[in-house]
């Protein structure tokens, strides 16, 4: 997609396979940040970059980072991921941002400046005029850079800084961190409130054992999906809007299985999908995934999982 790019800059290459740019055809209005889960406190930044774009004439640009910067400072410390680069970008697209521009995160972009920062990234190369960033926003080595020292850097340097308010609802802040924690608890429901939709993934179907079509439920194992924030267990899914299904995220310990995965059963489809990409929308959580003690245990309850799911949509 063309409006999906990765930024050269003196201190990191592009991302491989993004439209690489060394600077901005245009004078921009930006917002700073991860964006991991698009959820409503990034939509509403995302609604102010826009109207001021608008006001002022100029193109609206969302400035991230991948991989997400704690996975190469701390790897210990880094957070499962809500979306990959490419739904992330897809959903601050849907949000009517005209460029999305990612930074290739790396030991040696780490020690960049913030006043480095913002002169060469924001002001040279990205040309911004209206920078929008939320209230705990840090940026350059060791998160040395304050909004106070943006704001002066913008008087010397022509770009106006509006600092956001933190988003609530029913008096929690939204963020990713909050929304990871009711994944990993198999809270759905309280995770799409605070995402304005329920959670999804768009990955490519790729292919597996064929353990589930040997047990008579084929399924579409997914691409990339080891740093889920999903607890592990049984969900009930849709499948491209349109189908439903029960997918399994987890280790597979009947199987003896080390690695997550996700696999989907997707209920009265016949077809090939590998190598497709495909969107899983997960609606409801059954139960915790669970080692059997037979083969024909197994089938069983994977009978009574699509039974049940089948009654959830009738």
């Amino acid at each position: 997609m063309e409006k999906i790019k990765s930024l050269k800059t003196s201190k990191s290459a592009c991302i491989k396979g993004l439209n690489c740019i060394e600077e901005e055809d245009k004078e921009t209005v930006i917002t700073v940040g991860n964006f991991d889960g698009v959820h409503l406190g990034h939509r509403s930044l995302l609604q102010r970059v826009k109207e001021r774009a608008k006001e002022k004439g100029l193109k609206s640009l969302v400035l991230s980072f991948y991989p997400h910067p704690i996975r190469v400072l701390s790897p210990s410390q880094a957070p499962c991921e809500l979306t990959d680069l490419y739904e992330r970008a897809e959903l601050i697209i849907q949000e009517g941002i005209e460029d999305v521009v990612f930074i290739k995160f790396d030991k040696n972009f780490a020690t960049l400046g913030a006043e480095e920062f913002i002169r060469e990234v924001i002001v040279q190369r990205l040309r911004c005029k209206h920078l929008v960033v939320g209230y705990d926003w840090r940026f350059g080595y060791r998160r040395e850079g304050e909004i106070e020292l943006a704001r002066e850097m913008g008087k010397e340097l022509g770009f106006e800084v509006e600092e956001i308010q933190p988003f609530r609802i029913n008096g929690h802040v939204v963020s990713s961190t909050l929304i990871r924690r009711l994944l990993h608890m198999g809270r759905l429901e309280e995770a799409s409130l605070y995402l304005g939709r329920n959670y999804s993934i768009k990955r490519r179907v790729i292919k597996g054992d064929g353990r589930g079509s040997s047990l008579g439920f084929p399924t579409a194992n997914l691409e990339n999906t080891e740093n889920l924030c999903l607890k592990e267990g049984v969900y009930a899914v849709r499948v491209e809007d349109s189908f439903i299904g029960v997918a399994n995220y987890g280790r597979r310990p009947t199987f003896d299985g080390s690695k997550k995965v996700l696999e989907v059963h997707i209920l009265d489809f016949e077809g090939d999908l590998r190598e497709k990409y495909i969107k899983v929308e997960f609606l409801k959580f059954l139960r915790e995934e669970k080692k059997f003690g037979s083969i024909q245990d197994l089938i069983k309850q994977i009978e009574e999982d699509i039974s049940r799911v089948r009654s959830l949509f009738r």
